[in-house]
């Protein structure tokens, strides 16, 4: 029933619940995965596809193709913002990756390039702050290596 809201339900709210009562609901069956990636990939509505990123990161954090995919995610979501108070999918990949792998070592050209590329504005902001504390950490670790 879930899977059929998520797919035929006009409502993106009811989409959108449907797709976390699946993810908290069925993750131990190894179709839920494909289909919350899928649902982040093309569901018509930015609130679904941010639902189902947010889950994936939640539920999936060891699954070894959640990074690439997160990565995947922060840059190649349709994202257009209408009103300031909208999440942004890519936003919520890229804050999932700094959560779930902050020494990646692809992160740093990730954040540089959503900083510098990203259409959303906020997004763009988002990253260049994140970049700043990514390399603020980087420099403390060097400080305290020296130290030590």
């Amino acid at each position: 029933m879930l899977k059929s809201w998520v797919e035929k339900d006009r409502n993106p709210y009811v989409r959108r619940a449907a797709v976390q009562e699946l993810a908290r609901g069925w993750q131990d069956d190894p179709d839920t995965l494909p289909y919350l990636k899928q649902r982040a990939q093309q569901d018509e509505s930015y609130a679904v596809r941010r639902a189902a990123v947010q889950e994936l990161a939640r539920g999936w954090r060891s699954d070894p193709t959640l990074i690439p995919f997160l990565r995947e995610r922060s840059t190649q979501d349709p994202f257009k913002r209408r009103y300031n108070l909208e999440d942004n999918p890519r936003q919520i990949a890229l804050r999932s990756l700094l959560q779930i792998a902050p020494q990646d070592p692809r992160l740093p050209t990730l954040l540089q390039d959503r900083a510098t590329n990203d259409p959303d504005a906020q997004l763009r902001e988002y990253a260049r702050e994140q970049l700043i504390r990514l390399q603020e950490r980087g420099d403390s670790d060097s400080d305290q290596s020296i130290s030590s």
